[in-house]
Formats: structure tokens, sequence, C-alpha cells
């Protein structure tokens, strides 16, 4: 029952993030997501009683919530199919060009994410050792600013809790503070950015956003994009229950996993068991496989399942803002703060310090993509991308949609993190291995040639597309664009 109450409350703040976002000016004109409105009046509330009208309808519910939520997002993911190029050449079938300028791009991307990843952590560090002095924080809370800021509050909540259960007290209500004021400097600054881009030339593919973006909702004559296909006969099961079942049995998969990797010996089983997330993306790919063996693959909608991807994801960043205990954070809020400012500069000098050397003719998007994903989620991400680029014109959001693969090399990071956590690593060898392996990915993203000569600039005359030097000409420079399609 207190789940019910707990979801219902999500939907009502929703249906009010809707209304403000449409009525009040600052926020339409920023493009301030429902959903961010939304969490916010939700943990305002929370914490001013609103959880003593529902006995268990408390941060811990919404933490439950937010970490279950999580699960489904990527057992959606998995179901889905893997995103394509867009449509912006008349044959059907991708040229082999296209397809490795597209990798090319997913995989930069991938790699400059899992650098972000590692220096939020060492950073969060270092500013809470500064900034902590006179509170009883760890300083060694900073590196959950990695999962909260990088990954979102459903990574947030997730190790937040493996951690709490390895006797980090209030891990959770730290790492969702670091995620909630993560997407508020995502559309705070990422907005504005694009825009200033846009004014500046740096989007060739933008087009004046209608008023209709700006106030949330469509009209009745833009309704015109469909959900996804109807695949079953509705006399004897809906598509979206037919849907909601294979989740279901993706999710009980999950736990079959979860529950073999618990096996493992030492801080492995407990890590790999309690990253519920990647088991239910195991799960998702387990049912895909057996309906293709099956051949039944046709029944599944690849629209529909990203649509509910999206409803799971707006409802878990809700829900995650709710989760976040005042009383916690008024305890440190010094040092969150100092996080919450060190991490977004951080991640603004990165983001678009590599993102100016991609090499394509989108690399503005590119970078206001991965600033977004970085401080938020690959959704945020790619909503910022929207502003620039609505009609899908270059092939960053399906780039967004593959990097996930070689963002898979944080891997190294995340179970060193979590061996500290767990006691299986000291502090100073833990910060001494993730300085060492940000060496290694900066140096991977060299080595692979992913970053070359700028095509814009963050700094000169404050973004400006990049003017060739003498050594530099200006044929160079179009060649190099030419030769890279993505």
């Amino acid at each position: 029952m207190p789940a019910l109450f707990a979801l219902s409350t999500i939907g009502v703040f929703c249906l009010v993030g809707m209304l403000l976002r449409r009525w009040i000016p600052v926020l339409r004109n920023n493009l301030v997501p429902a959903t961010v409105i939304a969490g916010v009046l939700g943990a305002v509330a929370m914490n001013l009683g609103l959880q003593n009208l529902v006995d268990g309808m408390d941060a811990e519910m919404f933490t439950v919530i937010t970490t279950q939520l999580f699960t489904l997002a990527f057992i959606s993911i998995g179901l889905a199919k893997t995103p394509k190029s867009p449509a912006t050449d008349d044959s059907d079938e991708e040229s082999p060009t296209r397809s490795s300028g597209l990798l090319r791009g997913a995989w930069a991307m991938g790699i400059t994410w899992t650098i972000a990843f590692t220096a939020q952590a060492l950073v969060a560090v270092g500013t809470i050792a500064v900034a902590g002095v006179g509170t009883d924080m760890d300083p060694m809370y900073g590196l959950l600013a990695a999962f909260a800021f990088a990954q979102g509050p459903g990574q947030a909540a997730t190790f937040g809790v493996i951690f709490e259960k390895a006797g980090w007290v209030d891990a959770v209500p730290v790492a969702l503070a670091f995620s909630a004021s993560g997407f508020i400097a995502a559309f705070l600054v990422g907005v504005p950015l694009a825009k200033l881009g846009i004014r500046r030339g740096l989007a060739h593919a933008a087009v004046p956003l209608s008023e209709s973006v700006h106030r949330g909702v469509l009209p009745r004559d833009e309704q015109r994009e469909s959900m996804g296909r109807v695949t079953t006969f509705s006399g004897s099961i809906e598509t979206l229950a037919f849907h909601a079942a294979l989740m279901g049995v993706a999710y009980l998969l999950a736990h079959g996993i979860a529950w073999v990797f618990a096996l493992l010996p030492g801080f492995l089983g407990t890590t790999l068991s309690g990253l519920m997330f990647l088991n239910g993306l195991y799960g998702a790919y387990i049912v895909r496989w057996a309906l293709g063996l099956l051949k039944l693959d046709h029944l599944l909608s690849n629209e529909l399942q990203g649509h509910i991807a999206g409803a799971t994801s707006d409802l878990l960043v809700v829900s995650a803002f709710m989760a976040v205990q005042a009383a916690v954070v008024a305890a440190w809020i010094v040092p969150i703060l100092g996080v919450f400012l060190a991490v977004t500069v951080l991640t603004l000098l990165i983001t678009m310090g590599i993102g100016q050397r991609y090499g394509s003719d989108h690399d503005f998007e590119r970078a206001i993509g991965m600033y977004g994903t970085t401080m938020g989620t690959t959704p945020t991400g790619l909503a910022l991308v929207r502003i620039l680029d609505p009609r899908m014109r270059t092939a960053t959001l399906p780039e967004m949609g593959l990097m996930n693969l070689p963002e898979m090399t944080y891997i190294p990071a995340m179970l060193a993190i979590s061996a500290f956590f767990a006691g299986s690593l000291s502090g100073d060898l833990t910060l001494a291995a993730l300085g060492g392996l940000l060496v290694g990915y900066v140096v991977l993203l060299l080595a692979t040639r992913s970053i070359g000569q700028r095509t814009w600039s963050f700094s000169t005359r404050w973004m400006t597309k990049h003017r060739p030097s003498d050594d530099d000409s200006e044929a160079r420079l179009a060649g190099e664009l030419n030769t890279d399609p993505a």
C-alpha cells in the first residue's frame, strides 16, 4: 500500500511540474523538464512532512522505488534493439563508411564519459577534504560522486545501498543529493550553453524551437508520432501487457543471475550481485535471444519499448529527488555544495575540451550531449542534443546510444571504488588506482586517435568556429571532416 501511495504521489508532482513548465516563463524558456520540477517540489514536500501522511511512505521507500525503476529501465533498454543512424541518405542500408563513422564517434564519446567518471570521483574526494574541514564527513564519500553525476540517480541509489550494507552510514542520501544537484546543473548550464552555440553558428542542424517544445505539451495538430506498433490481438492480450510480461520474465532472470553472482567470493560477489540494473540487462538479452530462437521477436515493438524505458526513467528521477533527506544534506551542506560546484566546472571543462576535437561536423552537438549525460543520465544528454538537432539530422543521438559499449571500460574504476567501500582496498591505494586509470583512459583516447584538430573553440572568443592557423590549412580541416561522415 505505501508503494502505491508513493507512486501516486510521484504522478501528482509530475502533473504539477507539467503545469509549472507550461505557465512559468523562466522554466519554459530554459526547457527545464517537468520531472526535474516535480522532483524538486517532491523533495521539499517530503522534508516538510509529507512522509508523515502515510505510514511507510518515507525516504527509504522512494530509494527502493528508484532502484527498482532503474532495473526496469535497463530491462527495457535490453529488450529494445540497438539504434541505427538517422536516415540522412536515401539508401535502405548504412554504407560501411557511415557505419564506421558512427562507431568511431560512439567510441570517442564513451571514453570521454569514462574519463569524466574517474575524474569526478577524484576531484570530489579532494573537494570534501578541503571543504569538509570542521565536519565529520569522510572525504572518501566523494567516491560516490562518480556514480551520482556520471551515472544518475539509479546508479547512485544502487551503489549507495551496497555501500551502506558495507557500513558507510548515509551513503544513499549523500549519493542522491549529488545526483539531484547534477540534474539541476545539467539544465541550468546546458540549456544556455546550447542556445549560445546556436547563436554562434555551431549547430548547423538547429531550427527554431516551436512554442509546443517550450511548453512541453503538443497541440492536437502536432500529435502525429506513434507510441509503437500493435503486435498482439487485444482480445487475447494487449500489446503493452505483453511487453510488461516480458519485462517481468527478465526481472525474475535478473534475480537468478544475482543469486549466481552472490556465490563469488569477497566484494566481487557482493558488488556484482547488487548491480541489479546490469543483471536486468543480462536478463533482457536472454529474453530477446529466446524470442529470436523461437522466431517470435517480431512481437517486440522497439518504439514502445523505448517509450517504456523513457517512462521509467522519468519516474525514477522524481523518486530520487523525493528520497533526498534534508537532515543529512544540511549537516554536510558545505562539502556537498563544494562537490557540486567542483564537479560541474570539471565536467564542463572535460566535455567541452575533448568535444572540440572529435573531428566531425557535429562536434558541438556531441560535446553538449556528453555534458548532459555526465551530469545526469543519457536521456538528459539526449534532451540537450534535441535542442540543437530536433530533426535528428546528425548522427549524435544514435552515437549516444552506441557509446554504452565503450563506457564499459569504466568497470576497473568501479571495482576499485567497490573494493574500497568493502574494506578490501585502502583509501590511498584506491586513489592511486583511480589516478592511474584516469591516465590510462586519456592515453587510450589518444592512442586510438579519437581526437585531433579542433573543429570549434570553447575558449577563444567564447565559443566560435575554429579558424585554421597557417600550419593547419582550411583544406586539411575540411578533408578531415569529410572523411569522417559520423
